[in-house]
């Protein structure tokens, strides 16, 4: 009979061992392979804009999602490897060679892994398959990107599959290094004890170095830039791992500590509970540790979702339905062509106006960090080139009058627009008046709201500012510039179905972008005063926009995109789309991940405190006891790590929407209950695997 066989024979008797290896592996393959097949497919590469922040965002959370299922399958195979202890340990005993055990080892976790991966892959395909043609329907009316499988999504389903199986491998052959039989064949019975018990003093420490942790991470940085301009750096992240620490002090406490206190009674009562806790204290705390952060991990990918669900563009005040600006030396429709435009869709177009901008080179206040991180303030009397209007300009479009003296000014900015170290209103204080050589100076007088007008995606702040002046001095201003300078500001709605806008705004879009003019055609970011300053190499960098007349999704990074709201709505459920898509995979990796740590760990106490149940019994401990005892057990491996990964992170969310800008808007309340809700699934799910650990555990102990 050869070695092949007998693993065969015992895998057969012994299923439960190998079923949590197989479905652990089975599981993280489909999970990255589904992942890859659908990322690498054309429905959402074409929508990616070509080196923007979006693809890079979608490889890191990749990158994050595939070191989280590598870590998930170590550990399972660690376990695995613990049971096979016994048999390769009897083996060993019996005179088997070791280089044989070695051998037929590996080929028995190559062959599983092999099935598990192919398993994995096609399992993968299939959900890919779903979500991809899923997708393509929610965004049919905006997107015609089409869903197929690739050969580079394909064959990195199958890299990751091989790099998992050289990291089982290599693990496996650390175990078998093993020499010392007994040490061997009591691999599954090795105990962990935590050597020493700690004060209340020692929870109080864990507790002030996890609050002070995420205090000196999140909102220290921001104390010291706002009041003293000193930028303390990346290094604050290193105040991360003082939480990290505290958070672990909290768990030694929690299983370590045990005192008679003022009901010496309830001690006595635990006393058994509390010595099998501490027995294993070392494994257990470093698996709740294990468990708080892949739950803290798990919330926090998923918790900006709700803002996204929450940031409809019909619902964010716009005023005007379609808005864009054009330098007069482009050639865009007309409000004839836009309204044959819009009739050839069905459409009628409403309460169509329209007005001028000047491009005017003005003063401000470049704000950085300078060498010595401290903030540096610069003041360039020809800083970037505004956006100015008139009042009766500005009156025309929005219906809006202004009073402004001559040299003064309104600054126009969108509603959620707040000053912060980097841009402060008011910071413009001359405009240049090019035709007679000098410059004019200018008072700041308020804001003025209209998020229509709103521009760039910057709430018209900074290079971006845009400006109401004095029709007198808009005149002046005005006078001998030539057609590149002089913008063109369009407002207007539409009456028809949202389907028949949809089709418009794609058209209209398309037609906006082949017309557009060379000044037009920048990035987001490009200021003409700052190419002046810094030459060929600024322009070389920010010009030349991405922008592809087929696809509005991949203008995302144009200085002049327009705001087509209907259209807007649309890319915004794509968006969603690749979202969910990235955090739910993470989402669900972490969470997938501690219940099945929690869960091995259930099974590790059945196991390692069989003969101590087996002991008590003996010596008059009743069913209704025992099983009291095992489920104490059990929740402090659940309970206190859910409590604390989902409660940090909850806290942790709010001090970031909090500290953003010194306010929680209600847009921000919603989506920290939306959180709160996701949360408490993630509860629920905790409480589910509790319950399959409870029966598990009951089944080891004959409970």
């Amino acid at each position: 009979m050869t070695m092949r066989i007998l693993w065969k024979k015992l895998r057969k008797r012994n299923k439960g061992d190998y079923r949590q290896f197989q479905f652990s592996t089975a599981f993280a393959v489909l999970l990255i392979s589904s992942f890859l097949m659908l990322v690498c497919s054309p429905l959402i590469q074409d929508a990616l804009p070509e080196g923007g922040d979006s693809a890079k965002q979608v490889w890191l959370s990749f990158g994050a999602s595939a070191l989280g299922c590598i870590v998930f399958v170590l550990y399972v195979t660690r376990l695995f490897l613990r049971y096979k202890s016994r048999e390769t340990g009897i083996f060993l005993a019996l005179g088997a060679e070791k280089h044989m055990l070695k051998r037929s080892l590996a080929a028995e976790l190559a062959q599983m892994t092999a099935v598990c991966s192919a398993v994995g892959i096609l399992l993968g395909g299939g959900i890919a398959f779903l979500t991809g043609n899923l997708m393509e329907i929610l965004v049919s009316d905006v997107y015609d990107g089409e869903f197929r499988f690739t050969l580079s999504g394909f064959l990195l389903s199958v890299g990751y599959a091989f790099l998992l199986f050289l990291l089982i491998q290599f693990q496996a052959g650390r175990a078998m290094k093993r020499t010392n039989i007994i040490e061997v064949i009591n691999e599954a019975r090795r105990q962990e004890p935590m050597k020493k018990s700690v004060s209340k003093a020692y929870l109080v420490s864990g507790i002030v170095l996890t609050l002070a942790g995420i205090s000196g991470a999140v909102i220290l940085p921001q104390i010291t830039a706002y009041t003293a301009g000193i930028f303390l750096g990346t290094w604050t992240n290193g105040f991360y791992l003082a939480a990290v620490f505290g958070v672990y002090r909290a768990l030694v406490y929690a299983v370590s500590s045990h005192q008679r206190g003022r009901n010496p009674q309830k001690y006595y009562n635990h006393l058994i509970d509390y010595g099998m806790m501490k027995f294993q204290g070392v494994s257990v705390v470093r698996n709740m540790l294990v468990i708080t952060l892949l739950l803290f991990g798990a919330l926090y990918s998923i918790s900006y979702l709700p803002m996204y669900l929450t940031a409809s563009a019909s619902d964010q005040g716009y005023e005007a339905e379609y808005s864009y600006r054009y330098l007069n030396d482009a050639e865009e429709p007309t409000e004839q062509e836009l309204r044959q435009l819009a009739k050839n869709h069905s459409l009628s177009i409403t309460n169509y106006r329209e007005g001028t901008f000047l491009r005017i080179f003005g003063s401000g206040t470049e704000r950085d960090m300078g060498d010595d991180n401290k903030l540096l303030e610069t003041y360039y009397e020809r800083y970037a080139q505004y956006d100015v209007t008139g009042g009766s300009e500005f009156e025309k479009l929005t219906g809006i009058r202004l009073e402004i003296p001559s040299g003064s000014y309104y600054q126009i900015i969108g509603d959620s627009a707040y000053e912060n170290i980097w841009d402060q209103f008011g910071d413009m204080d001359q405009l240049d008046l090019e035709n007679e050589g000098i410059s004019l100076p200018f008072s700041y007088i308020d804001t003025v709201h209209y998020e229509a007008l709103n521009i760039s995606g910057d709430k018209n702040m900074g290079a971006a500012s845009r400006f109401v002046v004095s029709d007198s001095d808009f005149e002046r201003l005005k006078e001998g510039l030539a057609d590149s300078r002089l913008e063109t500001q369009v407002l207007f709605d539409t009456d028809g179905e949202t389907k028949d806008k949809i089709a418009f705004s794609q058209e209209l879009f398309q037609e906006f972008a082949v017309r557009m003019s060379g000044g037009m055609d920048v990035l987001t970011y490009y200021n003409a005063a700052e190419a002046e300053r810094r030459g060929a190499e600024y322009t070389d960098i920010y010009t030349g926009a991405i922008v592809d007349p087929e696809n509005p999704l991949k203008a995302t990074d144009w200085q002049f995109a327009p705001l087509m709201v209907p259209l807007k709505d649309q890319q915004l459920i794509m968006e969603l789309a690749i979202r969910l898509l990235i955090f739910a995979y993470i989402f669900i990796i972490c969470i997938a991940a501690a219940g099945v740590i929690g869960y091995t760990r259930s099974q590790s106490v059945g196991l390692t405190n069989r003969q101590v149940f087996e002991d008590i019994r003996r010596l008059g401990a009743d069913l209704p006891y025992r099983r009291t005892l095992m489920r104490r057990q059990l929740q402090k491996v659940f309970v206190l790590p859910t409590v604390l990964g989902i409660g940090l992170c909850l806290l942790y969310e709010s001090l970031l929407r909090w500290n953003n800008d010194r306010q929680i808007t209600s847009g921000e309340i919603e989506s920290l209950l939306v959180t709160a809700v996701i949360a408490a699934a993630a509860v629920g799910f905790q409480y589910w695997v509790y319950r399959m650990s409870v029966r598990k555990t009951a089944q080891l102990l004959n409970l």
